[in-house]
């Protein structure tokens, strides 16, 4: 039996959680004898101690029973590949189950390997499913269909409205002056004439459902029609759309409502990338940071930085863009904005729950208005890294036994740093 490295928390009926706090999740199923009585879950090898499962989405939540797991001991084994049983997680509402972070020893299953390589291949489309004010318009059971608005007459909508608002206003006024003349500050001038000016039923507008939302070129969107659009010949259901999202804030409510709008006669933008390096003014040193720990055998350096124009971790980066393994925020601006370019350079990161240390590439996009910046996991806990500034490197604790950390030498370096000419 292998050891699970994860906190200890209450588990919870797997309906508790939304598609994206469980997607690409391990999950430690409690012990339930219901499991295996189940329609569909026959083959399913019985336990008293519980599963271990990953939770992934394609098309629909589905849960992947991996093997069998002791919930208290936190001790599990997977099963043979021919064991593996997959079932909708609608199916399994009630199943109570506590998270667990992914590791790289968890994802070096077979199975989990195939899905996360399935999903880098589709990440421009699964980039759209960290977008959560988008949310509310999501279908419960298939999280890619959306919910979206086609203006059958954008001029007559706005024209209405208009006529409207001034036949509100007038309305208003016109109650006003009534009230002063009986002296009654306590009505609402026009609160019962302005109702009846806003037919909803009669507005210009259709919902329609889309699917494969995900950024274009120029600042735009593009989907597929779901549906047909009622009223109108120019798009029919699988055809390509552009799409546009407005985001409203009500500050009464310090709340922000967004919707996703249809355009018909907008034209269908591409998804070509186009980013540079970013020049940066003071490039960071390539120095070598020795460690050595006071109580353990513990000893390793650090090579980071970058030089120049650093052609060859630029190339590494750009690969990883094409392979999908960009935070899905980045890959977004990526694709709608023409002035990105990318700031990085090798910097030592520390896991803020077990201490584990490692280099990473800090890659951050800049463009005009913002920055983004390139998060990680900890590849022993799952738990997030944090980046190490050059000057609390000298402070740092051990990752094997906690103790304090000497800087024993720090030492400029040039070429491939040595531990990828291992990998390599």
């Amino acid at each position: 039996m292998n050891q699970l490295k994860t906190k200890r928390i209450k588990p919870h009926m797997l309906k508790t959680y939304e598609f994206w706090q469980i997607d690409e999740k391990f999950l430690v199923v409690s012990p339930d004898k219901k499991l295996c009585t189940m329609t569909g879950m026959e083959s399913l090898t019985a336990s008293e101690s519980g599963y271990i499962a990953y939770a992934y989405l394609d098309g629909t939540m589905r849960v992947a029973f991996l093997g069998l797991c002791d919930a208290v001991q936190d001790t599990y084994e997977f099963f043979d590949s021919d064991q593996i049983l997959v079932a909708p997680a609608a199916m399994l509402p009630y199943m109570l189950v506590r998270l667990v972070k992914p590791t790289k020893e968890l994802e070096q299953h077979p199975f989990v390997r195939s899905i996360l390589s399935y999903h880098e291949s589709d990440a421009l489309r699964r980039s759209t499913l960290a977008l959560r004010p988008l949310d509310s318009l999501r279908d419960r059971l298939y999280p890619g269909v959306l919910k979206a608005a086609w203006i059958r007459d954008e001029k007559k909508l706005e024209k209405n409205f208009n006529e409207s608002v001034k036949a509100c206003l007038d309305s208003a006024m016109t109650a006003g002056e009534q009230v002063e003349e009986v002296n009654d500050k306590s009505a609402d001038p026009g609160e019962e004439s302005c109702k009846e000016l806003f037919p909803a039923d009669e507005l210009p507008i259709e919902f329609v459902r889309i699917t494969d939302l995900i950024p274009s070129n120029n600042g735009t969107w593009r989907a597929t029609l779901f549906d047909n659009i009622p009223g109108t010949r120019k798009k029919k259901k699988g055809d390509a759309v552009s799409v546009s999202k407005v985001t409203v804030t009500v500050k009464e409510e310090e709340r922000e409502y967004t919707m996703l709008f249809v355009d018909v006669d907008a034209p269908v933008e591409g998804t070509a990338i186009h980013v540079s390096s970013l020049k940066p003014s003071r490039l960071p040193w390539r120095i070598a940071y020795a460690l050595s720990c006071t109580a353990c055998d513990f000893h390793k350096t650090y090579y980071l930085g970058r030089s120049g124009e650093d052609s060859l971790m630029f190339k590494e980066i750009l690969e990883e863009i094409r392979l999908g393994k960009i935070d899905p925020l980045i890959v977004i601006d990526l694709v709608q904005r023409s002035d990105c370019e990318l700031d990085f350079s090798r910097e030592l990161y520390r896991c803020r729950s077990c201490g584990t240390l490692d280099v990473k590439q800090r890659l951050r996009l800049v463009t005009g208005d913002h920055t983004l910046s390139m998060t990680y996991n900890c590849p022993e806990c799952g738990e997030r890294m944090s980046h190490v500034k050059r000057s609390h490197i000298a402070s740092l604790d051990c990752p094997d036994c906690r103790g304090p950390l000497n800087l024993v030498e720090e030492s400029l370096w040039d070429g491939v740093a040595p531990e990828l000419t291992k990998n390599n």
